[in-house]
């Protein structure tokens, strides 16, 4: 019987690297925003709220990015599901370690099949600028490999 695994775990140095592809992409966009990066357990590693952002974007992003790595879900995913198909989900706010945010925005991180954290970004000015500055930073973080 085996009584330990091993498995990835996000390092502070690489939740900078993500939150920095984001920043460029957020630029890029001419949007502002907060990014969240939190570890396997739903637990912020780290987290930077562009200047000019409002404030509340900073929590919002760590209970998308919670609320993800919860689920093991893409918050647009979660979103779409409490929308058209479950709206009882939206009681969830329990079972996450910060506040349950089912919104666009927010994707696990998966290293060699292991899920090792998630990444979320608010206040980009909607939802879809929230997807595109995320999944940006997987996609150049997962380059870095």
């Amino acid at each position: 019987m085996q009584k330990l695994i091993k498995k990835h775990t996000l390092t502070l140095e690489a939740a900078k690297i993500l939150i920095e592809f984001a920043i460029l992409k957020a630029n890029e966009l001419g949007v502002g925003g907060a990014v969240a990066v939190v570890d396997d357990g739903g637990h912020l590693i780290c987290l930077e709220r562009i200047d000019g952002t409002m404030a509340a974007a900073a929590s919002i992003a760590i209970g998308k990015a919670a609320t993800a790595i919860g689920f093991k879900r893409p918050g647009a995913i979660l979103e779409q599901t409490i929308t058209t198909q479950r709206p009882a989900m939206q009681i969830l706010n329990s079972v996450t370690p910060a506040p349950f945010v089912p919104l666009k925005g927010s994707y696990p991180i998966e290293i060699d099949q292991d899920i090792v954290g998630a990444i979320a970004v608010a206040g980009a000015v909607n939802g879809e600028n929230d997807e595109a500055i995320a999944l940006y930073a997987i996609e150049k973080f997962m380059e870095l490999k």
